[in-house]
């Protein structure tokens, strides 16, 4: 029966599928789906790859009759210029240029654009480490040098120099000095002498410096610096170490695919990035200076590699377009600095501005003015290309009613064989500046300005030989007004033996003198701290000396070191010398005896520093820039590190002073927890910081001394309690159970509520009481019994 039902339903079927069109009076059927139709049709989400990158988009597409549709809005992000997008939603085969790909199983449509349309990639090379603003702190610091001498005729001296410095979060202020004092046959030199007094504030962010008191003016190549009172301001790029004035070459390229580039400068590696299709920079380049050659290796995904010669020159004296270098100074100028404490004179005024245009010419500008005194001059550096940099200037003044001009010109090329270099200057007798402003002059006899030269012409080269060594030579060749003329030819020769031994090997002629100034230097290192140098001297006043110097230098973190000299001289007696040197973090001490036969001085010598800060008075050797003061909360003998390296151990009352420190670079400080006892939390173990120029800082690493305890844990019936359950209620934390129980517990008080939740939901409650000392010790307490309370 059934077979028959089938054969009925079917015949039925085909007459209705003969009948055709519908009758009048007929209710009218639709057509069933297309199936193909329908998947034709279909939505998806698709990630958009542009050139095999992952653009991060995910696209909603329809797909009609194979082709997929997207929104132009989606393309525009997918990164395709607008510009040849239509709007709506579009076949992206549709677009000139572009082709499209179908990747079913990873659901992707890869797109295939042209090249130029990718955006242009700034790609950096290395890692970028993030900047440090630079910070002191307030104090005190105190640095001195004593020295005492005798001499065998009773002639004896002592000096005591000194570098006053307070610093806080606004400046520092320095001064110093030298008190001096003589008993014997000598005359004069007694008494203070003040050198300089001024206040220095700085604005790291803008590499500004500005500073009141004794200041020193800037000074270009081509003009010369002063001392005066007053104020000076202008830019400071070494408070920025993360900033290159210079223009570094940038080297361009293209990817088709995502790609890997290395570039290897003059052989070596410097350094690689991932590349993402489309055009290129490599910028953060390592620091390179003269001429040399870059290779690019660029490797895309499919394993091709390209590589890409490219020659530079970079010169560091020039600065990067658009960037500017200056400083300006007004005050009263100093006279007879070193000899006179107050002894200012006419005010004046000095500035000089560098302004780099383009990547290959930097202007520089400097003038100077004071009363009857006017000076202005220009001048340029310029990149030759491949073949160095030239400079000159010009520069005009009137001073006193008499005009002048002085021209400077020059050129340097340097390769890694290679260096030459040379620089010319000719003036006027009537050319004055503020250097000779307050020269002492015969206003009726015209005599020239004392240290004025007519012209001065210099030539020198250096030369790579590799393992044959290192050549150098120089011409200088200077007139005066008077008619002199000093004319000096220089060379010489150095070469690495091995280990730290050397030779050196110079000989120099002066004209008129009628011979040769010949040196020859054997340098040997038989030791690390050792070091044994033979000198064989001749020239033309004094003859033949023979020398041998022995030295051991002292340990890095200090200790005894010594040297010992002998000479042997044919135009005087021979000469015999010996020094003694100890130090440790606190002090340096040396003293020793030198001279000849009969005629000996014996000498000592005592430098460090005193250091006040957070209320706490510290002694170190000498601090010329920024240093810190490590605290660890009165811990004591606790290990510092400064840039993985170990300074020291803090004292009893947890503190180290670490000086020697380089301020604006994020130095890393650090300690050693490893040796702490166990009842002490930690909460940092390395920090980096940044000082500023000449300040100090206290930086902390907090350490708190807690309570710690194990307990075991079990249940009423005597079994441990469940692997990783929690315990909570203490200052510490919460803490997991362990095997048997065991659960570790810090920031322990005398009487403690535990509560400890088992990993199914239970809980129960513990009390926990401690002893009131437990002799810095670590103890077990238990078994305690938990017993439990509800379970969810």
């Amino acid at each position: 029966m059934a077979r028959y039902a089938i054969a009925l339903t079917v015949l039925m079927l085909l007459a209705v599928n003969r009948a055709g069109k519908a009758q009048t009076g007929d209710d009218p059927l639709p057509a069933p789906p297309d199936a193909r139709a329908i998947a034709a049709q279909a939505l998806y989400h698709l990630a958009l790859f542009v050139n095999y990158r992952d653009s991060g988009i995910i696209a909603e597409a329809t797909r009609r009759n194979g082709r997929f549709y997207l929104r132009s809005a989606d393309l525009q992000r997918a990164g395709i210029p607008a510009r040849y997008i239509p709007n709506g939603n579009i076949d992206p085969d549709s677009i000139v240029g572009v082709r499209s790909e179908y990747d079913a199983p990873g659901q992707r449509l890869l797109l295939t654009v042209p090249q130029s349309w990718l955006p242009h990639r700034q790609v950096a090379l290395g890692e970028s480490r993030p900047r440090y603003h630079s910070v002191s702190g307030r104090g005190a610091l105190l640095n001195y040098d004593i020295y005492a001498s005798r001499a065998r005729n009773g002639d004896a001296r002592i000096s005591a120099w000194h570098e006053a410095r307070m610093f806080a979060p606004s400046g520092t202020l320095n001064a110093t000095g030298t008190l001096s004092g003589r008993d014997g046959g000598g005359q004069g030199g007694e008494g203070y002498r003040r050198y300089d007094t001024w206040f220095t504030s700085t604005d790291d962010e803008r590499a500004i410096r500005w500073s009141v008191g004794d200041v020193v003016t800037d000074a270009l190549s081509w003009s010369n610096s002063v001392r005066m009172g007053g104020v000076s301001y202008g830019r400071d790029f070494s408070l920025r170490p993360d900033i290159v004035t210079y223009p570094l070459p940038a080297f361009s390229g293209e990817a088709a695919l995502p790609s890997s580039v290395d570039i290897f400068i003059n052989g070596y590696r410097n350094g690689g990035a991932r590349l993402q299709p489309g055009p290129f920079t490599l910028t953060n380049l390592p620091y390179v200076n003269g001429a040399g050659e870059a290779v690019l290796v660029t490797t895309d995904t499919l394993g091709r590699q390209v590589s890409t010669t490219l020659p530079f020159y970079v010169a560091s004296d020039l600065l990067r377009p658009g960037l500017s270098d200056g400083m300006v100074s007004l005050g009263a100028l100093r006279r007879r600095y070193g000899v006179a404490n107050f002894d200012y004179g006419a005010m004046g005024g000095s500035g000089s501005w560098r302004y780099g245009v383009t990547p290959s010419w930097t202007l520089e500008t400097h003038a100077e003015g004071a009363p009857s005194l006017a000076l202005g001059g220009l001048g340029s550096r310029v990149k030759l290309g491949r073949w160095g940099i030239a400079n000159g200037a010009l520069a005009y003044s009137d001073m006193r009613g008499e005009a002048g001009h002085q021209t400077n010109w020059g050129w340097q090329y340097t390769t890694q064989s290679f260096s030459l270099a040379t620089q010319h200057s000719r003036r006027q007798r009537t050319y004055g500046n503020l250097a000779r402003y307050e020269t002492v002059r015969a206003a009726d006899t015209g005599v020239p300005l004392v240290g004025l030269s007519r012209s001065a012409s210099q030539y020198s080269l250096s030369l790579n030989l590799k393992r044959y060594g290192s050549l150098g030579a120089a011409w200088i060749d200077v007139q005066g007004f008077d008619a002199s003329r000093t004319r000096l030819m220089n060379l010489s020769w150095s070469k690495t033996l091995w280990g730290n031994s050397s030779l050196y090997l110079s000989g120099g002629r002066e004209s008129g003198t009628g011979g040769w100034n010949m040196a020859l230097v054997i340098q040997l290192s038989p030791g690390i701290r050792d070091s044994v140098a033979v000198t064989m001297e001749h020239t033309p006043a004094s003859g033949d000396t023979q020398r041998v110097n022995y030295s051991r230098a002292m340990p890095t973190d200090g200790g005894l070191g010594w040297d010992v000299a002998l000479a042997r001289q044919e135009a005087t007696a021979n000469y015999q010398q010996g020094t003694l040197r100890w130090r440790n973090n606190h002090i340096q001490l040396q003293g020793g005896v030198y001279g000849q036969r009969g005629a000996y001085t014996q000498w000592g010598e005592m430098s460090g520093a005193l250091v006040a800060m957070d209320n706490r008075l510290f002694t170190a050797n000498q601090i010329n820039d920024a240093f810190v003061v490590v605290s660890t909360d009165g811990e004591p003998a606790v290990k510092v590190n400064y840039e993985h390296q170990p300074v020291g151990i803090t004292d009893n009352k947890g503190y180290l002073l670490v000086s020697g420190v380089a301020s604006s670079y994020p130095g890393l400080y650090s300690i050693d927890a490893l040796n702490l006892p166990v009842d002490i939390a930690v909460k940092k173990t390395e920090q980096r910081l940044a000082l500023r120029r000449h300040g100090g800082y206290v930086l902390r690493f907090p350490l708190k001394r807690q309570r710690a305890a194990n307990i075991i844990l079990h249940d009423s019936a005597g079994q441990a309690v469940p692997l990783s359950s929690r315990v909570s209620g203490v200052a510490g934390g919460d803490a997991i159970v362990g095997y048997e129980g065991i659960a570790w517990l810090t920031g322990l008080e005398r009487r403690n509520a535990l509560t400890v939740t088992a990993p199914d939901g239970r809980r129960c409650r513990v009390q926990l009481a401690l002893p009131a000392s437990d002799g810095g010790r670590i103890h077990t307490y238990g078994p305690l019994e938990c017993r439990w309370q509800e379970a969810r």
